[in-house]
């Protein structure tokens, strides 16, 4: 169906039209099929300027009938919600297609880069990261690594022993010289020559706590994302859904977003949380920040109780360096640590080894102990962060969002019409087999009715008359880029990776191996009978002669790409 993608266009061209700042960008390849796609609304640019420091990606959900991976930007609010700051589809996942997909949504935002950017270990997500990030900090998800141990290791005798340790090592060492010298002596006790092991370390930097948490990560993860977006869309994408019903779907999604978000702003400035201690910073806390980060912040006060100073010694002249004891709970065992806890009396500046401040940007409870211990009733304001207040006014929530205009089309009013009534039916037919079977022998026969009605001619017409072929002031050469007809994508063979990060049963994986072979096979077939193979190292990557201006078409030997800005 040669609409599929035009529909897409269609819905960029609308968006655009209610508001010139929505962003989109198509790759085409040389014959004029549509490869890869990337686009991010007026309310997500304007957000990236508030929340764009960090961000996580990756692009394990498969979405739709051509198996184009979805490729989400996502950062983390006030609110500590997951926010959407630009997406894609795309027809790989390798370098060229990344730097192509990065390139635009450094065009979207503007040319500045996030200060930091999660992603797993995949090697040519890091290739184009390099290449178009090249003064970003890039951390690997540290639970992806963790949770390959049983896969790399368990084949090693005393496996139970080296995954305890290398547990231990990786999270208790609170400085890079203790994992080097835990690490070091595990892999001498245990005679550990393992390929795995020798590349995470070699990426350490990358991902051990003790290297990474100096750095600002708002206490973001690519699995929190990854299972956001599974829930997402779960129920309403599958294999056989279209690229237009994707991005109502997308659509649908960010208007849940937006009204969390706005309903959360309401509750902050609506309602206060009692203060149960007589300690002023609560009330100094709670009176600025959102209902989130207040709490993230209650339980490091809280958790003062467990604290106690074991030594106190001058560092310098001006610093005192506090040794301040800590339980911690490590699953249903308890262990004491000892954090070192800086503190400069003349500007009032606390720093612990633990970094929770520098990490997450909340205050620890062991600095929260010594600016209690010294009398200091309330935070000092560099300890305040903008970003978790609720009192201030930020630009993204002035952008009026056109979600429900579009969703309000006829098309749009009849989906959602059918689909109450769709759900209702499964609810009542999900109760017994012979019911199931009376639903699908009904469906099946009104499917074929549905296909040979005349009135698809009709709607065929209506698209026709649709924006797309509109003449607009941002034509290039004369020819308007609205209406250049795209093709659908070919079907993408996807590299292997999981559409989801969490753990299944053996159960599960043997069901999802046995689907992926059945699917290989009908998408082999398909490949065969109906399409011409992609070369998917076609794909060209945006050139540095790009200008970026509202329309241009840029046409290369092996690509075309259409950018609206």
């Amino acid at each position: 169906m040669e609409g599929d993608a035009t529909a897409i266009q269609n819905y960029f061209l609308n968006m655009q039209s209610k508001n010139t700042n929505f962003f989109y960008a198509i790759d085409l390849d040389q014959d004029g099929r549509l490869r890869n796609v990337f686009w991010a609304d007026a309310r997500s640019r304007a957000a990236y300027e508030e929340f764009g420091d960090v961000v996580t990606f990756d692009t394990t959900y498969l979405t739709n009938k051509y198996d184009m991976p979805f490729a989400p930007f996502v950062g983390v609010n006030h609110h500590g919600q997951l926010i959407l700051l630009g997406c894609g589809l795309i027809s790989s996942e390798d370098a060229n297609t990344f730097i192509w997909l990065f390139k635009s949504w450094l065009a979207c935002i503007y040319g500045c880069a996030p200060k930091g950017i999660i992603t797993d270990q995949d090697k040519a997500m890091k290739k184009a990261i390099a290449i178009v990030f090249p003064n970003t900090r890039h951390r690997l998800c540290l639970w992806h690594i963790m949770n390959k141990i049983p896969q790399k290791l368990s084949g090693y005798k005393e496996y139970q022993s080296i995954s305890f340790t290398l547990n231990n090592i990786v999270y208790d060492s609170l400085n890079q010289d203790e994992f080097e010298e835990g690490w070091a002596k595990m892999i001498e006790k245990y005679k550990l020559q393992n390929d795995w092991l020798d590349s995470l370390y070699i990426e350490r930097h990358h991902w051990v706590p003790a290297f990474v948490k100096n750095s600002f990560w708002a206490g973001m993860s690519t699995t929190q994302r990854s299972e956001s977006m599974n829930a997402f869309f779960d129920g309403h994408v599958n294999s056989k859904t279209t690229l237009k019903q994707f991005v109502d779907q997308y659509d649908n999604a960010l208007r849940i977003k937006v009204e969390n978000e706005t309903k959360a702003d309401c509750n902050c400035l609506s309602s206060r949380i009692p203060c149960v201690t007589h300690f002023d910073m609560e009330t100094q806390v709670e009176e600025v920040y959102t209902i989130t980060k207040f709490k993230e912040f209650y339980d490091e006060l809280i958790g003062k109780m467990y604290c106690d100073r074991v030594l106190v010694q001058n560092f310098d002249s001006e610093t005192l360096e506090y040794h301040i004891s800590d339980v911690i709970k490590v699953e249903e065992k308890k262990k004491k640590v000892i954090f070192k806890v800086l503190f400069k009396q003349c500007d009032q500046e606390v720093k612990c080894n633990c970094c929770l401040f520098e990490f997450k940007g909340i205050l620890c409870r062991h600095a929260i102990y010594v600016l209690t211990h010294h009398e200091i009733d309330l935070i000092p304001d560099k300890y305040i962060m903008r970003r978790w207040r609720k009192d201030v006014k930020r630009c993204h929530t002035r952008v009026k969002v056109n979600y429900a205009d579009w969703k309000a089309t006829p098309e749009a009013q009849r989906s959602t019409k059918m689909q109450k009534t769709f759900d209702d039916i499964k609810e009542l037919a999900n109760s017994s087999d012979d019911k199931c079977m009376i639903v699908m022998t009904w469906m099946h026969k009104l499917m074929k009715e549905i296909s040979n009605y005349d009135g698809v001619d009709s709607r065929n017409q209506q698209a026709s008359q649709s924006p797309i072929g509109k003449k607009s002031e941002n034509d290039v050469n004369g020819i308007s880029n609205s209406s250049r007809r795209i093709l659908t994508p070919l079907a993408v063979r996807s590299k292997g990776r999981p559409p989801s990060k969490r753990k299944q049963s053996m159960t599960e994986q043997a069901i999802k191996r046995k689907q992926q072979k059945e699917k290989k096979r009908k998408s082999q077939k398909d490949l065969t009978q109906d399409f011409q193979p992609v070369i998917s190292d076609a794909v060209c990557p945006i050139g540095d002669s790009l200008t970026y201006g509202c329309g241009n078409v840029v046409a290369t030997q092996e690509s075309n790409i259409i950018m609206k800005v």
